[in-house]
């Protein structure tokens, strides 16, 4: 006899998207979470000592809400009473140099794109082409870095402008990212060829229309989340940490350091890089070669810098990915998608910097030298808001709020010399869902993608 039909290991919105589609499934369902906080990286809260002024984790566009994977879930699982509402994401915009213009979603833009310079343009544009004739006839992208690709003569500029595609797209530099992702744009229309859906994907669609930003913050996607668990399905428990998973036997077992459950399944949703140090095998243990592979995922480290400002400085709803910035940063005004996530009168700006890929700064981390680390995390931040300030003159002017978040966007950033986790394990009856676990996408969407992963995989296993 089990305690639970499944038992969900971790409460980020992969988890608690598996919890509700597996408790609408007909499961009874537990969830485990060692913070005493829902949501992760998918949460909001209100800044202490500045009431009226609501941060998420991180700056967020919802990509893909017209058809893809969290649409998907939202209308199979979601209680349309709570839906969440969406505000159009709006325009990208390209900063370098002083100037700013959208980004460059079709080839007639492209052309026009005069941020960097036209034999720039022409190189990347004859690049494309090249890959896409590549992928057309069956090379294999998945091992070949961006740099590899990119023409000798390309400047400085156009050099960087791909770097920060990289670095917000896999969390890795061009050195280490991969061709094929940046030809995983949308899946193509069915019966098309693929070559030809990939042409029309990069340089014909409007880019961004199916991006957006939740009304009320990403606490209200939660929130709906949360409302939408059916009534004694479905239990919670923070402050929960979880220390051991034995699922070889029939009965699945975890064990916490306030008691143990039993199961049919677990589900993982915490990082797979630590998973070796949870699981018990009897007799044995992992694969090598899985271990291996788990102990070489790369998590993405960002940093965000919530600024809240007594006046309008940023005027358009939508982003600004800041190409000449040191770090690199992208920048969102999530009030003005919701002015309520605001004092009134005032302005909520996110700016979110990829973090150096700095063997130091992961030694420091690794060995606990906390007054190193602490070091160069007051540099790392000093460093960014330098950059805000350089960006943006006069800015600092309209300061009244600053708050910062060190935060983790994707578990296993899509990198060539770095390992990547799968739904399945070698494990009986235990499965992981996260950032970790699917390449297709980022964020919150490459979450959802993992979670309906997942559930074909435990109808093929018979478990629903």
């Amino acid at each position: 006899m089990t305690d639970y039909g499944v038992v969900v290991v971790g409460a980020g919105i992969s988890g608690l998207l598996s919890a509700l589609a597996l408790s609408k499934e007909g499961k009874r369902v537990l969830v485990l979470e060692k913070e005493n906080f829902l949501g992760g990286v998918c949460r909001s809260y209100e800044v202490e000592g500045y009431p009226g002024y609501w941060v998420d984790t991180g700056v967020h566009a919802l990509t893909r809400l017209e058809r893809g994977p969290l649409r998907e879930l939202m209308n199979r699982y979601f209680d349309p009473a709570v839906l969440p509402r969406f505000v159009p994401f709006g325009t990208y915009y390209v900063r370098i140099g002083g100037r700013t213009k959208p980004f460059p979603w079709s080839v007639k833009d492209w052309l026009m794109f005069d941020l960097l310079p036209t034999k720039d343009r022409l190189l990347l544009m004859k690049s494309l082409f090249n890959v896409l004739y590549l992928s057309s006839v069956g090379k294999d992208l998945s091992a070949v870095p961006i740099s590899a690709i990119l023409p000798a003569k390309l400047s400085a500029k156009g050099r960087r402008f791909l770097d920060w595609l990289s670095y917000f797209m896999l969390g890795t530099s061009a050195e280490n990212a991969p061709v094929s992702r940046f030809i995983d744009n949308k899946n193509h229309k069915p019966n098309s060829i693929p070559y030809i859906g990939k042409i029309y994907n990069l340089l014909i669609s409007e880019g961004a229309r199916d991006q957006g930003y939740p009304e009320g913050g990403l606490q209200s996607l939660l929130g709906s989340l949360l409302k939408s668990f059916p009534k004694n399905r479905v239990e919670v428990k923070t402050g929960e940490e979880v220390v051991k998973i034995n699922s070889e036997r029939e009965v699945a077992e975890v064990v916490t350091r306030a008691g143990s459950y039993s199961c049919e399944a677990v589900v993982y949703s915490g990082p797979a890089s630590s998973l070796p140090d949870l699981v018990e095998i009897e007799g044995g243990e992992l694969p090598g070669e899985y271990v291996e592979n788990l102990r070489s995922i790369r998590a993405v480290n960002s940093l965000t810098i919530w600024l809240g400002l007594t006046r309008k400085i940023f005027k358009n709803r939508g982003s600004e990915m800041w190409v000449d910035s040191d770090p690199y940063a992208w920048v969102v005004p999530t009030s003005n998608y919701d002015p309520k996530l605001a004092p009134h009168g005032r302005q909520l700006v996110g700016f979110t910097f990829s973090l150096p890929e700095s063997e130091g700064y992961k030694a420091n981390a690794k060995a606990n030298a906390k007054a190193n680390a602490e070091r160069e995390r007051r540099r790392e931040r000093r460093k960014a808001f330098d950059a805000i300030l350089k960006t943006v003159p006069g800015i600092e002017r309209a300061v009244e709020m600053v708050h910062c978040q060190e935060l983790v966007p994707e578990k296993a950033c899509w990198a060539i010399n770095a390992g990547f986790g799968d739904v399945r394990t070698p494990v009986k009856n235990l499965y992981t869902v996260g950032t970790d676990a699917e390449k297709r996408s980022a964020g919150i969407s490459r979450a959802a993608y993992s979670v309906l992963r997942f559930l074909e995989v435990l109808r093929a296993d018979k478990i629903l």
